[in-house]
């Protein structure tokens, strides 16, 4: 005997209920770590990390005296913060 409500569900609507549950598959506890007693979560300690990174890169460039050839200096400095945020993630949290 077949379910009267799923065979009047088109499969458009039927797929569409599920990915929800496709999404959420994969989910997991969030990463945390625990630093002096605290946890945090991981991507809070990348973010650190790269905005430190950003910050040693921009005082390297200003030692140097090469600021005038930086195009866009808050986009690159941000672009080089979110890239070593994510190599950091993967290096330690990419399993």
């Amino acid at each position: 005997m077949t379910d009267p409500v799923a065979s009047r569900t088109p499969p458009l609507m039927r797929g569409v209920l599920l990915l929800p549950a496709i999404g959420l598959s994969g989910c997991t506890r969030a990463p945390l770590q625990d630093v002096l007693g605290s946890f945090f979560p991981s991507w809070m300690l990348c973010v650190a990390l790269g905005a430190v990174a950003a910050a040693l890169l921009r005082a390297v460039v200003g030692a140097l005296g090469m600021q005038q050839a930086i195009p866009a200096p808050m986009l690159t400095y941000l672009a080089f913060m979110v890239a070593i945020t994510f190599v950091v993630w993967l290096l330690f949290f990419g399993h």
